[in-house]
């Protein structure tokens, strides 16, 4: 009976340490989410060997919407991979005691008393201390030593809020749009029921069938480069062209050609073959999408050639319908011709 009474007094205690070890991980995953985060001074170091973007998410230990959005948005599989994958992300104490070093500057707490706000907060929320903040950064200019991105997005973000930002952030999307504007298209591209019945208003062809037939006018070429993967690509397709600002310009004015730049065809074009080959230490694109983006494909890419196939410009990154508006007349009535960029925009305003 000793002996059944010692078993059964083990097993209790190993299902007890059990259940311990369940809630200690629960505990440690509410409090962390299932995002890998790292100290900022960890984050600057790695963007520095290998560029990504960065995303700070500022919060105190009163806070329950932080805590919040940590068991849930940081807490969601595909969120968390996402941003583990494509960041360096900092959990950061915006009352927390630690001296820090950021970009060359030195931050510490503005006061040893309980509750005191850090000087990195301060200077990252801009003085509008709302937990949780989340901050996106990217586009290191190491010239200026300063992020062209610095994104802040105050509040609470749920998983329909934070996609957005994560994409415009990664995909650099901030080069040619504003976020507001982005985020509207982004709406509509995924998530309005409408758009699909849009799709079908420009005549889009393959490059195999574009570049294989000579045009019935002589007719400038809008190739569009895009991956499958890409999400501002997509955006782009379902939205941008779409727009009512855009699509009838670019209709009448130019050839379509929407190229896929994973594409393993053979094309012709110009009277050459290019068959699809990936040359050692190349990115894995068609050569041909190499050879139109000048060897530095950034996606997507707008490729704009003349009536003879000639290269005339090429405008890497997401463009919004804002700028497509101005762009497509700006080449498609041979303005670029007689006047610089800068000046066609002055006179259009």
């Amino acid at each position: 009976m000793f002996r059944t009474l010692l078993v059964s007094l083990i097993l209790c205690l190993a299902t007890q340490a059990v259940a311990q070890q369940l809630n200690t991980t629960t505990a440690a995953q509410e409090s962390a989410g299932l995002v890998k985060w790292m100290t900022i001074q960890e984050a600057e170091a790695a963007n520095q060997k290998a560029p990504k973007p960065i995303l700070i998410d500022f919060y105190t230990d009163w806070c329950g919407w932080c805590k919040h959005m940590m068991k849930t948005t940081y807490s969601d599989p595909g969120i968390a991979q996402y941003i583990n994958n494509q960041f360096y992300p900092v959990k950061f104490n915006a009352e927390g005691k630690d001296t820090i070093t950021f970009l060359g500057k030195t931050y510490k707490s503005t006061s040893p008393e309980p509750r005191a706000v850090h000087e990195f907060a301060i200077e990252k929320l801009g003085g509008k201390l709302s937990y949780p903040s989340t901050v996106f950064m990217n586009g290191f200019i190491r010239e200026e030593n300063r992020f062209q991105l610095n994104l802040t997005a105050p509040g609470y973000l749920d998983v329909k809020r934070i996609e957005p930002m994560l994409i415009f952030s990664v995909e650099n999307a901030f080069r040619n749009s504003d976020y507001n504007e982005f985020e509207r298209q982004f709406e509509k591209a995924f998530r309005d029921s409408t758009t699909d019945m849009q799709l079908n208003k420009l005549n889009w062809q393959s490059p195999v069938d574009a570049f294989r037939a000579v045009p019935p006018k002589k007719i400038k070429t809008l190739v569009f480069i895009y991956t499958d993967w890409c999400n501002s690509c997509k955006i782009m397709q379902r939205a941008s062209f779409i727009d009512s600002t855009v699509f009838a310009f670019a209709d009448s004015s130019f050839r379509l050609v929407s190229f896929n730049a994973e594409s393993r065809d053979t094309i012709m074009f110009n009277g050459q073959t290019v068959p699809f080959a990936i040359q050692p230490g190349a990115p894995p694109f068609h050569p041909l999408a190499m050879a139109l983006t000048k060897n530095n494909l950034v996606l997507p890419s707008l490729v704009i050639l003349d009536e003879e196939n000639h290269l005339i410009e090429v405008i890497p990154a997401y463009l919004p319908p804002s700028s497509l508006s101005r762009i497509l007349p700006y080449f498609g009535t041979n303005a670029y011709k007689t006047q610089t960029w800068n000046d066609y925009i002055r006179v259009k305003r």
